[in-house]
């Protein structure tokens, strides 16, 4: 559990559960929740889509590519065949950019119900527009150009920005995003298979809805402020260090060069 990606259990595992919220709503909670409850792991695709496997990595930005522009019945069966290989193993799936295809999963998972996290809208936004403050900080792709992972985060937000002009007709997520994405989901999932739930209510609700027993052990929490700010402090970290790495790789290589062209020389 936590914020780093989780590896997919045995194939076949059932998958029963498409965490439907927007981010920000408790997404990350949820997943944990759901990991206890459920007795598997659960595909957090933000966290899968951005530092999961290689693999994972470019399924998702096949997903996001290919979903808006669906029109054939070999693209679509293509793109049931990209989201069953990439959710294979999990029992459940959170968080975007899966919650803004929630109808193109239930197409491939059509006994899956659909939870929806929800919060005050007013509330969210504070939360969001916190976390797009840093996203969007001008030197975050510099600092991080050296990552491995973190290099496909452009790509990533080329496509998503796409998929939300698709859905929602917004290049990036706004203060009316979440009712947005809210109405789409009352429009598109059966009333019988959605349901809302406040991380705020704790295990009863959850439980009822899974129909489940309540687990002898404390509701999570996870994801505050303060868990988004450690984890982008610690990607501005590692970026640096890669710097630093860097140029110490471009020093050795000059000394080395220049050596060498003395020698030549002498």
């Amino acid at each position: 559990m936590g914020q780093g990606p989780s590896r997919p259990g045995p194939a076949g595992t059932k998958f029963r559960v498409i965490g439907a919220g927007m981010s920000r709503t408790g997404t990350k909670t949820l997943k944990d929740a759901l990991t206890i409850l459920l007795g598997g792991p659960v595909h957090d695709s933000g966290i899968q889509s951005l530092g999961g496997s290689i693999d994972q990595m470019q399924t998702w930005l096949e997903i996001m590519e290919l979903a808006p522009k669906v029109q054939t019945f070999t693209e679509q069966k293509k793109l049931d065949w990209l989201f069953s290989e990439v959710l294979d193993g999990y029992v459940a799936t959170t968080d975007c950019p899966a919650a803004t295809l929630t109808p193109e999963i239930m197409r491939v998972y059509p006994d899956a119900i659909v939870i929806a996290t929800t919060r005050d809208e007013k509330s969210w936004w504070k939360s969001m527009d916190y976390l797009n403050s840093m996203m969007a900080t001008w030197y975050l792709p510099l600092v991080v150009l050296w990552l491995h992972k973190s290099q496909i985060y452009g790509l990533w937000r080329e496509k998503f920005h796409y998929i939300m002009m698709w859905r929602y007709d917004q290049e990036m997520i706004e203060a009316d995003t979440l009712r947005k994405h809210e109405q789409h989901l009352r429009q598109v999932v059966p009333p019988e298979k959605l349901f809302w739930y406040e991380v705020s209510q704790g295990w009863e609700p959850l439980c009822k809805i899974l129909n489940v027993a309540i687990p002898d052990c404390p509701f999570p929490h996870s994801n505050s402020k303060i868990d988004a700010t450690k984890t982008f402090r610690d990607h501005i970290i590692a970026g640096a260090l890669a710097w630093i790495f860097v140029f110490a790789a471009l020093i050795m290589a000059i000394r080395y060069l220049n050596g060498w062209s003395y020698q030549a020389v002498y």
